[in-house]
């Protein structure tokens, strides 16, 4: 989703990539050893379902930890910088406020096996001063075919003549359009901020919930169906793994665009014709 959209609009830089049997980020000596000259490495590449991750840790924490050390021991060979993206889901949520970038606000306190992995990816990254970290939030972008997430799944729920769809309430966070997401991104490739720890998503003041993402999805589609709030437990059949209820990041780029905003031109732009 986000290497798409990077890839669309970014012409004044060129982005160089590699098939997974030529360029395999969990084998260290392939990665070390690849024949390419780069100025910066936009390390995208995660397993990112919750639910495969639970059910297949080693996997994730190969792809999401490992090779995410790899990539960074990459950049630090090669004397480039790093940006890798990572998730506002490494803290525990138990809280009610956003959290911010700041060093001592919150200590990260991941509950599943994915939040674990992006929060151990981090620690790699870190080890270089030279690198970024961003983190994002509740993910939508690309449209139909590449969208896989919340977004996407209530698309194909309403596309299948769903007249009702349950939606929790009690789980918060902050969305991001990839959009957006990727002019953060290319503020880090292009050194415009300094190395280190950003939350890159849209403003949402004190976080919105699923249910209200899905009310101003459904509001923008101008769509009749009725959206029934519920809580993360009654969802269990649907996403067993369990998920962090409070997400919120304090946006360290306050000019983008908000979340509403940000969604409605999503939908505009991709499901409304």
């Amino acid at each position: 989703m986000v290497g798409t959209e990077l890839l669309s609009v970014s012409s004044d830089h060129e982005f160089i990539t590699l098939p997974k049997w030529q360029f395999n980020i969990g084998n260290l000596s392939q990665v070390l050893n690849v024949k390419k000259d780069f100025d910066c490495i936009v390390h995208l590449a995660a397993e990112t379902d919750h639910e495969y991750c639970d059910a297949n840790p080693t996997q994730c924490y190969f792809i999401n930890s490992i090779a995410t050390g790899n990539l960074a021991r990459l950049a630090d060979d090669r004397g480039v910088h790093m940006v890798y993206l990572s998730t506002a889901s490494i803290f525990d949520g138990k809280t009610c406020k956003p959290y911010t970038n700041k060093r001592f606000s919150a200590r990260p306190d991941p509950i599943n096996h994915y939040n674990a992995s992006k929060w151990y990816g981090e620690h790699f990254v870190q080890q270089y001063k030279s690198n970024y970290i961003l983190r994002a939030g509740w993910m939508f972008g690309g449209g139909k075919y590449i969208d896989k997430k919340f977004i996407q799944k209530m698309f194909i729920k309403l596309s299948r003549g769903d007249k009702e769809i349950k939606v929790c309430d009690d789980c918060i966070g902050s969305p991001t359009y990839s959009v957006d997401l990727v002019k953060c991104i290319l503020k880090a490739v292009e050194k415009k901020i300094a190395p280190g720890i950003y939350h890159a998503v849209n403003p949402c003041g004190d976080g919105v919930s699923r249910y209200e993402v899905a009310c101003k999805m459904i509001k923008y589609l101008g769509s009749d169906c009725k959206i029934i709030p519920c809580k993360i437990d009654d969802l269990k059949d649907e996403f067993p793994c369990k998920r962090t209820n409070y997400e919120v990041l304090e946006t360290n780029f306050p000019e983008l665009r908000s979340w509403d905003l940000a969604l409605k031109d999503y939908i505009n732009d991709k499901y409304r014709h």
